[in-house]
């Protein structure tokens, strides 16, 4: 082996490593946002349990375990599987999904799941947040002052 193709692979090689090294680095960043969007979602959903009277409390746990997403879940499947649509299905969002889906090919779900990447932990935040309103109002519970959306 000449040293112009040694080098060539050395090159090569470290540019995998970059690439490697940031496709890591992003989805640290942003699996760690999704955890903070969690925790605003639990802090939403303990004052709007504690507004609720004690018989209803269970109801409201049990209608929102079954609602709720996860805000990690949504951007593991909008980085990994956002090409085929997959976290607009899990977020349900069925039409859009399939959107995704007939385009695939076209690769431009892929780049624009990329992008959502970085937006789905807050929009995962707001629909657990209303479903919690929607299951408190629904039980006739009143809604904490501060926490209707605008």
């Amino acid at each position: 082996m000449d040293n112009s193709s040694s080098f060539a692979a050395i090159f090569s090689l470290l540019v995998v490593l970059v690439v490697v090294g940031l496709l890591i680095a992003l989805i640290v960043v942003l699996i760690r946002k999704s955890v903070q969007q969690s925790k605003l979602s639990d802090e939403t959903y303990y004052k709007v349990l504690q507004a609720l009277p004690t018989d209803k409390q269970i109801i409201f746990t049990m209608q929102y375990n079954s609602f709720k997403k996860n805000p990690t879940t949504a951007v593991v499947l909008a980085l990994f599987l956002g090409g085929l649509g997959i976290h607009k299905f899990y977020m349900g969002q069925v039409g859009l999904g399939i959107l995704y889906l007939v385009f695939c090919w076209t690769y431009v779900p892929s780049f624009i799941a990329l992008i959502e990447a970085f937006l789905i932990s807050g929009q995962v935040r707001k629909h657990n947040h209303q479903k919690a309103i929607e299951i408190s109002m629904m039980l006739g519970g009143t809604i904490p002052s501060g926490l209707l959306l605008t």
